[in-house]
């Protein structure tokens, strides 16, 4: 959720908001990255074994339908299988207590070289209009323990959503309330209108 390092978009536990009222619709790159992904708004996606391991697969299930689902937005989200994992666009893992205290989720950004070499792309130059050939996020399911499903449905969704090409909804007085793509843990097991819109205004 909030960048750890200029490599990484964590999330960071912050004081709980409630409601889901917003002033205005900011769609800058505070808010939606200029950069894209290579392969546009399709997006196939891998699940390292982990993510069975810990549970998690009917949680980004549930993240790939409701993204899909965002009226007006042409993004799209599947899974493929091992043998096509060198193609995805996004990459998820389930690590345990390994983010460090407080830190929930990461997603990071690389482009694939000729040579088989991964280069880091990152969140700075993406949000300026750089682009990349895929994510790979990270969800700790250690510091999620205690969460609810709905919780960490957010959490997933979230870090989902960073790889779509969404940022945080963190100016300002626009996206007052609890949202997917807001800092934070939140109660939601679907995105929000707001949510939608960003992505919608994305793809």
């Amino acid at each position: 959720m909030k960048k750890r390092t200029i490599l990484l978009a964590t999330s960071i536990a912050m004081s709980m908001l409630t409601g889901s009222s917003n002033s205005y619709a900011d769609y800058g790159i505070a808010h939606v990255k200029k950069g894209s992904n290579t392969n546009g708004p399709d997006f196939q996606y891998w699940l390292d074994s982990s993510v069975a391991s810990y549970g998690y697969t009917d949680i980004v299930k549930n993240a790939e339908t409701n993204w899909n689902a965002v009226s007006g937005s042409t993004a799209k989200l599947w899974e493929i299988s091992d043998a096509y994992a060198s193609l995805a666009q996004i990459k998820i893992y389930v690590v345990y207590g390994s983010l460090g205290s407080g830190v929930y989720g990461a997603a990071d950004y690389y482009n694939r070289l000729s040579n088989g070499a991964l280069s880091t792309v990152y969140i700075s130059d993406i949000n300026n209009g750089s682009n990349y050939n895929f994510a790979r996020i990270q969800l700790d399911a250690g510091s999620m323990s205690q969460w609810s499903w709905a919780e960490r449905s957010m959490n997933t969704g979230h870090e989902i959503g960073h790889a779509l090409g969404i940022s945080h909804f963190e100016i300002a007085p626009a996206h007052s309330g609890s949202h997917w793509m807001k800092s934070g843990k939140f109660n939601l097991s679907s995105p929000t209108s707001e949510d939608a819109n960003h992505l919608a205004n994305k793809w």
